[in-house]
């Protein structure tokens, strides 16, 4: 029998067996004795070969992406929101180049997801076709078949946001003969694919209500039909649904669901976030008793699991987040690694739910931090924020970032190379108090069901729902611990127009998931890019004055050169030289 593999020349992967790949994967880890033989006649080896795979789909979310995914000539120790406007990172690569738009297809900063993703697709493919020689029972050999479908599904995804359309492989492995074309499908097709595979995975996957404690973490139903319903939302979106930024017939169908505007692909995304929000599995974190938005706080710190994590990132115990993230006076010099930007938080509003632009707000320039909408104090460390002293959870202390005009000098955590860049430090997610936190578990929300409520109140509002759009925004809202009002909308006016509800969607996005990897996704395929990132990215200067009052000056943190083609991702262009008939990415 003729032996077979999958070679993909998208990214001139040649691999017979497992003992010959060098891809980080499973195998390659343990040893390189391992063949792929070895690993399905081994119950334990079959179900880490699965376990593998989950350590990537947390790249959006995770500190520090290097871990995970490397940048091409540089260590990104970066969130991923630090490669858009909303926060800077530590070092200046590889952000910098991202916003001054420097990058080329042959170098640029996200290359290496294309390869890993890929070689992810490959793996779970492999898997199905081979897991049928493992000697574990036959029903935990279907529920890992339809874990192996769900992540392959889940790497399509992860392509298709960050590129359009990509090269959908044959999910039988090839014959050492046969010839691979390198070929984009188009985005219809690839959604398409995507989608009809989440909802195979789906039927065979278990509800996270039914599902075993020590398989936490692993792919349910909600999980599979949550991902169904973000890249049907992604599809209905402005990039993608008839207002394309590229007008050339030969890339159109690689960067389009439909080439004009078809309304019906809003309502499919809303069918498939309701059928996430009706399943019994899920509900959010709310407690506003504690102090406003408590439940949003303590849904990030107080454990692994919770009735809102519809897919969770596990990671070790311990403070690693909150030691990237705290300034330095508060953890020590690993401190700071990313810092929100003003941009970021003039996304958030104020506790009576308007906008600080917004007629009646409240917003005060000259005490620009009361009176915010509780989540920007449970994302955003200002000047002044009061969180517990280190080695302590009894006592309160406030964060000094300014120029102090007494003393002449900054403050330890004022803004400076390797501190802050802005005048803010990030807490999303994080423990205030070391003292409690030290042996903290806890996961990360790749998607979150938060997600499903924003994105159904976005699909209702695009088919004219406005009112109902409302009524589930406002569960986020209320939530958020955002005041009612006396005629309990949460800052939201009666009649409010469908344009005006889609901005102020818009705006909760970001401050919903600030610092959790949503808003590169989120403006591109609003089309809103070009307003968002083409704004200089700046700080808050504070100055104590001798009188001891605070002064504000908005600064430049990081200049921006925003360039359409950015819309998406570059295809390597690696890759586009090893064949005439993969087309590039509009721009590029």
């Amino acid at each position: 029998m003729q032996k077979k593999f999958y070679t993909l020349s998208l990214l001139a992967i040649l691999a017979i067996g497992y003992s010959s790949c060098k891809n980080d994967s499973f195998l390659d880890r343990k040893t390189e004795t391992l063949t792929e033989d070895k690993v399905f006649a081994d119950s334990a080896l079959t179900t880490g070969f699965i376990n593998d795979m989950y350590a990537y789909t947390g790249q959006d979310i995770v500190p520090y992406r290097y871990s995970m995914i490397t940048s091409p000539g540089s260590n990104d120790y970066a969130c991923f929101d630090d490669q858009t406007t909303l926060s800077i990172s530590y070092y200046s690569a590889p952000q910098q180049g991202v916003m001054a738009g420097t990058y080329s297809a042959a170098n640029y900063s996200l290359n290496n997801y294309w390869t890993t993703f890929y070689k992810k697709i490959r793996l779970a493919s492999l898997f199905m076709q081979k897991s049928g020689a493992s000697p574990i029972s036959a029903a935990r050999k279907a529920r890992l078949n339809a874990e192996a479908r769900y992540l392959r599904a889940f790497f399509y995804m992860s392509l298709i946001r960050l590129y359009g359309a990509v090269q959908l492989m044959p999910d039988e492995p090839l014959n050492t003969d046969d010839i691979l074309i390198s070929k984009r499908n188009t985005y219809k097709e690839c959604v398409d694919y995507v989608v009809n595979e989440l909802d195979a995975a789906a039927a065979q996957l278990p509800n996270a209500i039914a599902q075993d404690a020590s398989e936490y973490g692993h792919a349910t139903k909600g999980a599979a039909l949550a991902l169904k319903a973000r890249i049907l939302l992604t599809a209905a979106s402005p990039l993608f649904n008839g207002n394309s930024f590229t007008t050339d017939p030969a890339i159109l169908p690689y960067v389009t669901y439909s080439s004009a505007y078809n309304a019906a692909l809003w309502q499919k995304a809303a069918d498939a976030c309701l059928a996430v929000i009706n399943l019994p599995d899920y509900a959010l974190v709310e407690d506003n008793a504690t102090r406003p938005g408590h439940g949003f706080w303590k849904m990030f710190v107080k454990g692994r699991r919770n009735s809102e994590y519809i897919i969770p990132y596990i990671v070790a115990n311990g403070t690693a987040l909150e030691s990237a993230r705290f300034p330095r006076g508060r953890v020590g010099a690993a401190g700071g690694y990313s810092n929100p930007t003003e941009n970021a938080v003039k996304f958030f509003g104020m506790k009576n739910g308007k906008a600080i632009t917004a007629s009646g707000s409240g917003y005060d320039p000259s005490n620009p931090y009361a009176n915010r909408d509780p989540r920007f104090n449970y994302s955003i460390i200002y000047n002044q924020a009061p969180i517990w002293r280190s080695g302590s959870g009894t006592t309160l202390v406030p964060i000094d970032i300014f120029f102090n005009k007494a003393t002449n000098s900054l403050t330890a955590d004022g803004i400076q190379t390797y501190y802050t860049k802005t005048g803010y430090y990030s807490r999303k997610m994080a423990n205030d108090s070391t003292a409690t936190s030290a042996s903290i578990n806890r996961a990360y929300p790749v998607l979150r069901l938060a997600e499903l409520y924003l994105g159904y109140a976005e699909a209702l509002n695009e088919i004219g729902q406005t009112e109902q759009a409302v009524t589930w925004l406002n569960k986020i809202r209320k939530r958020a611990g955002i005041d009612a009002g006396t005629e309990s909308r949460y800052g939201i006016v009666l009649g409010i127009s469908k344009a005006d509800l889609r901005k102020i969607i818009q705006d909760d996005y970001v401050a919903e998931f600030f610092h959790e990897g949503h808003f590169w996704y989120d403006t591109r395929r609003w089309k809103t890019a070009e307003i968002t990132e083409a704004t200089t990215m700046t700080g808050n200067y504070i100055t104590k004055e001798l009188n001891g009052t605070y002064t504000y000056k908005e600064v430049s943190a990081l200049p921006v050169n925003w360039q359409p083609r950015a819309y998406l991702a570059p295809i390597p262009q690696d890759e586009i030289n090893k064949s005439a008939t993969l087309i590039q990415n509009p721009g590029w």
